[in-house]
């Protein structure tokens, strides 16, 4: 569990306010002075791009090309206060709500404002938060995000995932491919990020060839710290960091399903494709 999670408690959304936010974007201009350094002693890609070359910045110290993203306009329904968000770990609400921005700003601010953090998989706690709130005898409605790895297996003696069906108002979602970081493997988001540093070719052929095979990639370790990437960059890549990298048409169909499933149960209505008739 993160260190903003364990002290919000796994049973309450975590929140995280403009203030937060400008403590951390001074806290990485700041680290560019320190050698390239993040807060935490460890180079990232973000760190040594920063250095390369300057990035516009707007008011609150964020990129230029981290701005309000398109599509705007979203209504939330009436109640819509009355929903939440359960995740595994920090991690995956960094993600969620990085995706979300490509999509409806309006859902990426309900990721960041109704998300609690299991610390784990942990599906009882869930079940238990939701019980406490009222469930859908109190207008509220759940949505529980979980990784496909050990999807028959429950953790310390908790209940399985199929349990939560027999819930009313709380529904399950299970990512089709093996983790949440899964669907960071993506090479052209990958290159752009790490565009310029030494290795970058020889990672965008480990990429390509570790895709390519014929055993499905454990995504978690090919990204994380001293994985495959890692080694072949000489430096780690955070999951987030190519969360940003990623375009909208870059995000795979169940991550579009899943920010749909949420933008129906919260009362957020996600932008349609206009539709121009020609008339001859």
């Amino acid at each position: 569990m993160g260190r903003e999670s364990r002290r919000k408690g796994w049973g309450e959304p975590v929140r995280r306010n403009r203030r937060d936010r400008k403590v951390d974007s001074e806290a990485l201009r700041a680290s560019a002075g320190r050698g390239g350094k993040s807060p935490t002693g460890t180079v990232t890609a973000s760190d040594r791009n920063r250095r390369r070359s300057p990035t516009r910045t707007n008011g609150a110290g964020r990129g230029a090309h981290t701005g309000r993203p398109r599509g705007g306009g979203a209504r939330r329904a009436r109640g819509d206060d009355r929903f939440v968000l359960y995740v595994e770990g920090p991690r995956d609400r960094e993600i969620l709500e990085t995706w979300a921005k490509r999509v409806e700003p309006a859902i990426a601010r309900l990721i960041e404002e109704r998300t609690v953090i299991l610390g784990g998989r942990r599906p009882a706690r869930a079940l238990e938060d939701f019980r406490k709130r009222g469930g859908e005898a109190s207008g509220w409605r759940g949505l529980v995000v979980l990784d496909r790895d050990h999807h028959d297996e429950a953790e310390g003696g908790d209940s399985a995932p199929e349990d939560l069906a027999a819930e009313p108002g709380l529904e399950l979602f299970v990512w089709g491919l093996r983790h949440i970081e899964s669907y960071l493997l993506v090479p052209s988001a990958i290159r752009r990020l790490t565009a310029g540093l030494e290795g970058a070719e020889q990672a965008d052929a480990l990429l390509a060839r570790e895709l390519a095979g014929d055993r499905p990639l454990h995504a978690k370790r090919f990204l994380g710290a001293g994985g495959s990437l890692s080694e072949a960059l000489g430096m780690d890549l955070r999951a987030g960091e190519i969360a940003r990298a990623m375009r909208a048409e870059e995000l795979h169909a169940d991550v579009r399903a899943l920010l749909s499933r949420i933008g129906v149960l919260s009362g957020v209505s996600m932008p349609q494709p206009e539709v121009v008739i020609r008339r001859s």
